[in-house]
């Protein structure tokens, strides 16, 4: 499972359309359905707000682990690791070390 069809997973647990998954993160349709089907990926504003605004576990939306919401968790500490994880991973695969 992609990054794509994590948030396609949270959108349908939160009961919204891409429409309405859109009105809530300020973007366009299109721009959600791009991310879903692996057009174009979700940048760290989209994912903060995920995270910031709904609770989502973004170390779930990133790496798959874990539960897809929060329920106790620090949610600055978690968002601070997912933004550490994913410059990792970028950093990982154009051979950085």
């Amino acid at each position: 499972m992609n990054i794509g069809t994590r948030i396609k997973k949270v959108r349908l647990m939160l009961n919204k359309s891409q429409q309405d998954l859109a009105d809530m993160l300020n973007v366009t349709k299109q721009a959600i359905s791009n991310i879903e089907t692996g057009k174009s990926s979700a940048g760290l504003n989209l994912l903060s707000k995920l995270l910031l605004d709904y609770k989502v576990n973004l170390n779930y939306i990133i790496a798959g682990t874990g539960a897809v919401f929060l329920q106790d968790e620090n949610t600055t500490a978690s968002l601070r690791n997912s933004i550490i994880k994913e410059v990792e991973n970028m950093l990982d695969e154009r051979g950085i070390n």
